[in-house]
């Protein structure tokens, strides 16, 4: 036997200097010899040096802490198991030998889950008292609750058929038994049940599937005849943190990031909220601990219980096994749960929203502020599937003292101020929130449906509280800046159209007769469109935007999701998807095309001018009240002054870049390739205090406020333009001598309230004299609070969509029995010495890299290429050159003889 073992022993000595000396040109037949004579002699490596691991193809050292037994069964996985889980994710040659080329980076990937192993999770406790106080008990404690959770989690997979291992038992003795032991096995089994409610929230995308968690813990649920003991209070505690783990270690598969990049992907969830840092005293615990284990991506439970359960300690094991359980679905987003982006509204939630829905206070109907305009014929123009109707358009003819008439513009928002009030119980929600999510899947609303779909949305029928501004444009598209009106109002809408709908009444004449307003709203929208364009907007900058995919999922009747996608510009571009923006050979016209939706122009265009006239609404407001105050310096005016978040983007500089400019302009018969590279002189918009020119809509200055349903930020502006309204209308009434009604609050006005000394009163009942009482410390908005969320939520849709969108590239490929080819767009070179190309695929509103396998291609040259990979889970969808044509474009073959 020791023979032999020497003859084993030489053999693997040999073959890891062969390899050695070949690492690149025979990695795979190295390590499938490894593996063989592995396989044929176990117990030929352990005479192995004790400091020493094969991984891949080389010699790495390691600390010689490790047991021999230990150093066998590492240096197996390192010479089978984990060459082939890495060569598994390696899609090319040149992939291959880069792992190769770092093998370490594999060896530490395995160091951190055994670290991982024995890595104490529960937090450390002082409190003699508790069965935490004693760190000692914390072992214990962690080892039995990953027992009692793998007991639970095989029960369950037993009942569901889909375990087969009865060789493992779990045992969990209570040594430690206490009062609390007597007393929770006298109640009912379903107490560990109830300390399972709402703990899972935010760690499924689905309701269902926090139930399913949920009653894991519900014994009672099994039907295999298990005898599960209910344990001690923390041990359920414990264990729910480690299904809580578990889904965090699920969450990270298809992760591709630095350290660094992944801790700035979750800075934003650090709060106050989580401050205490999964406490289990009952006092302290809640299910914002969950934002806690996102945060620190903390996944050392998750890994003890995959350990226990006799399972691969993986991320993607983790998320199998979620599938398992029922929490997760195949197509779970998990983007979105790391995100920790609130998935749900809680049950105290909801109520907070219904009873806004019911609140009477009115502040601004008190104060006189709100007008009646339910004169006005208001259309609201959304995409078929809205829900949120958050704004409408209106217009008038007025006639001037000259005698003249003009167009007034009527923008209403709706004023979902009115509902939730800054720092309210609602208000609070959506400030958790910060914005709407739009997915493919559906929405996920920054008010409860309850409320924003209802009494907040502008809908037809019924009257609607509203912002309502007015404005008139002058001839050559600029704002009348003396036209600028806004005020609270009361409105009703006459029309709900869609998009399409709204294109149909133009076309078919509709819009400019009996529906005259739909046609009078296109002309000042148009005429907008080209002020902003001679003022060098991006339309006129890149006439031919290069078209988006629009990605959306529906359940079909089999209780199978559908991918619906359509790719289309942007909604105020100059062109769509059209065989002239196809057509690479044609120039460009010395006029900039319109849109081919005319509702999405109208829209659009309408939002942008609202946006720039609140921009000039601060100048006019402070001007009035500067007026009031210096005029009655004897009486407590209040403060008015306008705080507002400018949006603003720089004017590109094309002195300093002159080289880059020849380039763009060599470009312009190029199609979308000169949208490509236009992007690059565009610095990203900025939020400023005061007003600055956004150069890239073309406008003097910009006030996002259109959206207060589903961004934060603009209820905001809403809010500080409220406030400045009402504080004005108390002046004035001061400036009057009248009395400030009483059921006037400081939270309506942000301060504290003026009231009249009775014996100033004089004959008339007017007051000379107000006086105030400082009992209100105020509260400032914070336009910023929130801004990680903000980039966290533009990070989920982003991801969201890119996974359906290969999702459908799978599918398309699976379920056709001919080759599937996609024409392409070469827009650029990324890296010349990889050959790496940015490229556009038509059929799926896609820009993606290619790397080229014919050499140098051509700025604006067409391929045909065909899918190699694509893996939607992992982000993963690389392309190859199709059969057809050679994978170039008919265009560029050369013609047969």
């Amino acid at each position: 036997m020791r023979v032999m073992m020497g003859i084993g022993e030489g053999i693997v000595i040999f073959l890891i200097g062969f390899s050695q000396f070949f690492c690149y040109c025979s990695a795979a037949f190295t390590t499938a010899a490894v593996a063989g004579a592995a396989a044929a002699s176990p117990g030929l490596l352990s005479s192995f040096s004790p400091g020493s691991v094969f991984s891949g193809t080389r010699i790495q050292q390691v600390p010689k802490r490790c047991s021999y037994h230990h150093q066998e069964r590492t240096f197996i996985k390192r010479a089978i198991k984990d060459t082939s889980c890495f060569t598994s994710t390696c899609h090319s040659t040149k992939d291959f030998a880069r792992a190769l080329d770092n093998p370490w980076s594999l060896f530490m990937a395995k160091r951190s889950t055994e670290k991982l192993m024995s890595k104490p999770w529960l937090p450390e406790q002082k409190d003699e008292d508790d069965i935490f106080g004693i760190d000692e008990n914390r072992e214990l404690l962690e080892k039995k609750s990953i027992q009692y959770l793998a007991s639970l989690i095989e029960s369950r997979l037993r009942r569901n058929g889909e375990y087969s291992n009865t060789n493992t038992t779990h045992d969990y003795d209570d040594d430690d038994d206490d009062d609390d032991d007597d007393e929770m096995s006298s109640q009912s089994e379903s107490i560990a049940l109830q300390m399972a409610r709402d703990r899972f929230r935010d760690l499924t995308c689905t309701l269902q599937g926090e139930k399913n968690l949920e009653e894991l813990f519900d014994a009672s649920c099994d039907c295999d005849g298990a005898d599960l003991e209910i344990p001690h209070f923390n041990v359920v505690k414990a264990s729910i943190i480690a299904l809580q783990s578990l889904a965090i270690l699920g969450m990270q598969v298809g992760v591709k990031a630095t350290p660094q990049q992944k801790e700035r992907s979750v800075s934003h969830l650090t709060s106050d909220d989580v401050s205490n840092l999964m406490q289990l005293d009952d006092k302290k615990w809640d299910t914002f601990d969950t934002k806690y284990l996102k945060h620190q991506v903390d996944t050392a439970a998750g890994i003890q219980l995959l350990a226990e359960l006799k399972l691969k300690r993986s991320a993607q094991s983790a998320f199998d096994l979620m599938v398992k359980l029922g929490a997760w679905t195949k197509h779970e987003d998990l983007a979105l749960l790391r995100s920790g982006f609130p998935t749900r509204f809680t049950n105290e939630e909801i109520q907070y929203a219904k009873e806004a829905a019911q609140s009477n206070h009115d502040p601004d109907e008190i104060l006189g502020l709100r007008k009646d305009l339910r004169h006005l014929k208001v259309y609201t123009i959304d995409g078929e599937y809205t829900d949120e109707i958050d704004d409408g358009l209106s217009i008038e003819n007025v006639k001037k003292s000259d005698g003249s008439t003009k167009k007034r513009i009527w923008v209403h928002i709706a004023d979902a101020e009115r509902w939730a009030p800054f720092h309210s119980d609602i208000f609070k929600v959506a400030e958790r929130r910060v914005t709407s999510l739009y997915l493919p899947t559906g929405s996920v609303p920054m008010f409860p449906s309850e409320l924003s779909c209802d009494k907040m949305s502008l809908r037809t029928g019924r009257d609607s509280y509203a912002m309502s501004m007015a404005i008139e444009l002058n001839e050559d598209g600029s704002i009348d800046q003396s036209s600028i009106y806004i005020t609270p109002s009361l409105i009703n809408v006459n029309y709900r159209l869609s998009y399409v709908e709204v294109d149909q009444m133009l076309e078919m004449g509709v819009g400019y007769f009996e529906e005259w307003e739909l046609g009078a709203l296109l002309d000042e929208a148009s005429k907008r469109r080209n002020y902003r364009i001679q003022c060098g907007s991006t339309e006129g900058f890149v006439p031919q935007p290069i078209p988006q995919a629009e990605i959306r999922v529906v359940e079909n009747e089999e209780n199978q999701v559908d991918i619906i996608l359509d790719v289309e510009t942007t909604h105020n571009s100059g062109l769509n998807q059209s065989e002239a923006v196809l057509n690479t050979d044609t120039s460009i016209a010395e006029t900039f095309p319109s849109p081919l939706s005319s509702a999405f122009l109208l829209v659009t265009e309408m939002m942008i001018l609202s946006g720039e006239a609140m921009g000039k609404v601060k100048e006019i407001f402070e001007s009035s009240a500067r007026r009031v105050k210096e005029a009655n310096t004897h009486l407590p005016i209040l403060e008015t002054t306008l705080e507002l978040p400018y949006r603003t983007q720089p004017k590109p500089d094309f002195a300093e870049r002159y080289q880059e400019l020849n380039i763009l302009d060599s470009l312009k018969n190029k199609g979308y390739c000169h949208a490509w590279y236009a992007r690059r002189f565009f610095e990203p918009v900025r939020m400023k205090e005061t007003p600055l020119p956004h150069h890239g809509l073309g406008i003097e200055c910009y006030v996002q406020w259109s959206s207060p349903i589903r961004r934060i930020c603009d209820l905001l502006v809403h809010t500080s333009v409220k406030q400045f309204l009402r504080r004005h209308r108390v002046n004035l009434l001061m400036e009057a001598g009248r009395s400030i009604p009483e059921s006037l609050t400081a939270l309506d006005i942000g301060c504290d309230i003026p009231r009249p000394v009775a014996s100033s009163q004089n004959e008339k009942g007017l007051y000379t004299d107000y006086c105030i009482e400082k009992r209100f410390d105020g509260a400032v908005v914070n336009y910023r609070k929130g801004s990680g969320f903000l980039n966290a939520a533009r990070m989920v849709q982003k991801k969201s969509k890119e996974y359906w969108l290969f999702e459908y590239v799978r599918r398309q490929i699976e379920e056709s029995d001919v080759e599937i080819v996609y024409e392409t767009t070469v827009l650029a070179c990324i890296d010349p010495r990889r050959g790496q190309y940015a490229i556009y695929v038509h059929q799926l509103g896609l820009e993606h890299r290619y790397v080229s396998e014919q050499g140098e291609l051509r700025i604006g040259e067409k391929l045909w290429l065909k899918v190699s990979s694509v893996k939607p889970r992992l982000g993963i969808l690389t392309f190859t050159l199709s059969s057809l044509y050679g994978g170039k474009s008919l265009r560029f073959t050369p013609a047969k003889s």
